[in-house]
């Protein structure tokens, strides 16, 4: 990942933490919500100041020395889960509907800024996991970058009520990676792989095994390194 995307996720780490917070918030307290250095915070803070995506307050002041500065969000913004909550709970009125999973993704994935085009696939799966991450889920890659593991999910208490909710979830998926413009496509998700866990296997066709190893020993040379 360059640097220049590092940067854009993490300043955005920072922006979400300004805005989801009921209370302004010092550097310090942003440091520890993001995992952040306190001065890397520091100089995203101006950034967004400059650009009118926060403001800042001095706080009143408690012995010596200059105030500490408060942080908050320019204006309200409307949590992720109450998006998602609300784009559900309407979708849900209409499960005869065939198209109900990709309308409710569309929905959810507007609770989240467009994702960037990403660079390589390998970003591609980055962002979107940032995303998920974002929506309220636990999400994680694994070493390959070929699939993702969703850990802890809002919903989970409704899903045997309500199946289609994973539909919505894949879709989500789909349309998340998708707009990073980059040729990765949800293959198939594993709902309850284990208890707790749900895992979206992606077709991602820069990944190609230099030989696959069958149970009886025998290597297999996969075609596309055969035929060159």
């Amino acid at each position: 990942m360059n640097d220049t995307r590092v940067t854009q996720e993490s300043r955005g780490r920072v922006l979400a933490a300004v805005e989801v917070s009921d209370n302004p918030l010092t550097v310090e307290e942003i440091s520890e919500r993001t995992g952040l250095h306190a001065n890397t915070v520091r100089g995203h803070l101006d950034v967004l100041l400059a650009s009118g995506a926060i403001n800042r307050d001095a706080a009143d002041a408690s012995g010596r020395g200059r105030p500490r500065w408060l942080y908050r969000a320019s204006s309200p913004k409307a949590s992720p889960f109450q998006a998602l909550a609300e784009a559900l709970s309407t979708q849900l009125s209409h499960v005869d509907d065939p198209a109900l999973s990709e309308r409710a993704a569309e929905q959810w994935a507007r609770a989240l800024p467009a994702l960037l085009e990403a660079n390589s696939p390998d970003e591609a799966v980055f962002e979107t996991t940032g995303a998920l991450n974002r929506l309220g889920f636990t999400a994680v890659t694994n070493p390959v970058g070929d699939a993702i593991a969703v850990t802890q999910c809002p919903y989970a208490t409704l899903v045997d009520d309500n199946p289609v909710i994973c539909d919505i979830h894949t879709a989500l998926i789909a349309r998340l990676l998708k707009q990073t413009g980059q040729p990765v496509t949800v293959g198939t998700v594993d709902v309850w792989a284990r208890p707790g866990i749900c895992i979206a296997h992606l077709n991602r066709p820069d990944l190609v095994a230099a030989r696959t190893i069958t149970a009886n020993g025998r290597g297999r040379v996969s075609s596309s390194k055969s035929d060159q």
